[in-house]
């Protein structure tokens, strides 16, 4: 192994140690581990979070709606939503789904990522997974963000995600997800534009 992170590597630990909760790390890393398919058995500690950042962000969150909701109710719902339903997939968490409109995976989102990872020094490996993952974009976030590579995540932010995720959030909010993604997207749309304002202010 060279001195390069390997990318499903570095950001997957991140995504498994924010499973675990963590208050000192960035919320980027939570909102990407929040994307990925749920399968601790205590998930109270994840809504725990959300309910904190949807109190910091205005966002309204409903506390009863939580508590009635099961790990198995939330892991029907990451199906329904991001992998498969018998209307077919309402929201697909990948890039390359929506930038040029293509609908299909590995296109030009997937090369995007692809290359801005490779600038900030992340190799890849073999993984079942696509590199641009929403959740695998949001532990690339948090990763910059740790490591003050404030020019490439401006760059990120702006010229990636900012292509494709208003319309993965639309898509998403319109399949009627339950309280969880639903609050979940708004909050994610919502840390990007903080992201974005505080970037303009420290020019």
């Amino acid at each position: 192994m060279n001195d390069g992170s390997f990318i499903y590597l570095y950001l997957f630990n991140q995504i498994l140690a924010t499973r675990y909760i963590m208050p000192n790390q960035h919320p980027f890393f939570f909102l990407s581990a929040a994307f990925t398919y749920p399968e601790q058995a205590n998930i109270h500690p994840f809504f725990e979070i959300l309910a904190s950042l949807s109190a910091d962000l205005s966002i309204e969150f409903n506390h009863q709606a939580a508590d009635s909701t099961s790990l198995t109710d939330l892991q029907a719902e990451y199906v329904r939503l991001f992998i498969n339903s018998p209307a077919g997939v309402p929201a697909p968490p990948y890039a390359s789904i929506y930038i040029d409109n293509r609908g299909i995976l590995l296109q030009q989102g997937h090369d995007e990522a692809m290359s801005f990872y490779q600038a900030a020094g992340l190799e890849t490996i073999e993984s079942s997974e696509c590199e641009d993952h929403i959740a695998f974009e949001l532990a690339f976030i948090g990763h910059l963000i740790e490591d003050n590579r404030l020019d490439l995540l401006n760059k990120f932010i702006n010229e990636h995600v900012l292509k494709w995720y208003p319309a993965f959030s639309q898509r998403l909010q319109s399949a009627r997800p339950c309280h969880f993604y639903q609050v979940l997207g708004q909050i994610t749309g919502l840390c990007l534009q903080h992201i974005l304002i505080e970037e303009k202010a420290d020019e």
